[in-house]
């Protein structure tokens, strides 16, 4: 019997497309990003008060509320769908792998982020549980979203044709 050829290519990196995990990464954190903020404005108004002691007690309210915790949840997992779908479609190949090493970046650089970001005035740590559903998230949302970029049939390229 004849060895096959593998499915995929058989190192790590091989066949991935280091700008379109990149554009996925970024993609997936500005989504999440705007996400995120129309929620605290959504469950908070008052953060745009003038008064910074009125505006730093709605964030600790908003950021302890399990709405902020749930909402934070459900869009950062659907930003990392998002995400990869967008960065695996731009690959155009190894779709599941690219969202899965795009759900990786995202996480990377976000971590890069926060640890390099001026600290907060106001405590956002999520609760226990949340954290760890996230870090559980992360990976098979990506994966979900490479997936979603191979099932979804690609729009027609080339020239236009026109009908008479």
């Amino acid at each position: 019997m004849l060895p096959r050829a593998p499915i995929e290519p058989e190192g790590t990196f091989a066949g991935l497309s280091a700008s379109a995990i990149l554009l996925g990464a970024l993609v997936d954190i500005a989504a999440t990003t705007i996400a995120l903020t129309m929620v605290v404005l959504w469950l908070a108004p008052e953060v745009t008060s003038q008064d910074q002691a009125a505006s730093r007690r709605a964030l600790e309210q908003c950021y302890a509320s399990t709405a902020y915790v749930t909402a934070n949840l459900v869009l950062g997992a659907l930003g990392t769908v998002l995400g990869a779908f967008v960065g695996a479609r731009r690959a155009g190949q190894l779709h599941v792998r690219h969202g899965g090493w795009i759900a990786v970046a995202s996480t990377a650089i976000g971590f890069l982020m926060s640890v390099l970001s001026a600290p907060a005035q106001v405590d956002a740590t999520d609760p226990l549980w949340a954290q760890v559903l996230a870090w559980l998230l992360i990976l098979p949302a990506g994966m979900i979203g490479g997936a979603l970029a191979a099932a979804l049939p690609a729009a027609p390229r080339g020239p236009k044709t026109r009908y008479p």
